[in-house]
């Protein structure tokens, strides 16, 4: 299972194979965001792609945390 890179609206910026280097994407991201040498799109983070279901179910705030904490329970 892969690794996904969102943007503040929740929308899939680009899926990696590994966690390494979508979390290395998501600091390199907000690093020149704070340089001011990109302002678009705004990286929000990342996670397993199984996690990401939830935010494509629709789920956000506190609804998704419950979502990715039950569903991490069952695996």
């Amino acid at each position: 299972m892969g690794w996904v890179v969102y943007d503040d609206y929740y929308k899939m910026v680009k899926y990696y194979r590994k966690a390494g280097p979508a979390r290395a994407a998501v600091t390199r991201y907000n690093r020149a965001l704070e340089r001011g040498e990109r302002s678009w799109p705004r990286i929000k983070g990342c996670c397993t792609y199984k996690d990401f279901e939830g935010i494509l179910m629709g789920l956000r705030g506190e609804a998704l945390k419950m979502w990715q904490f039950v569903n991490s329970k069952t695996s």
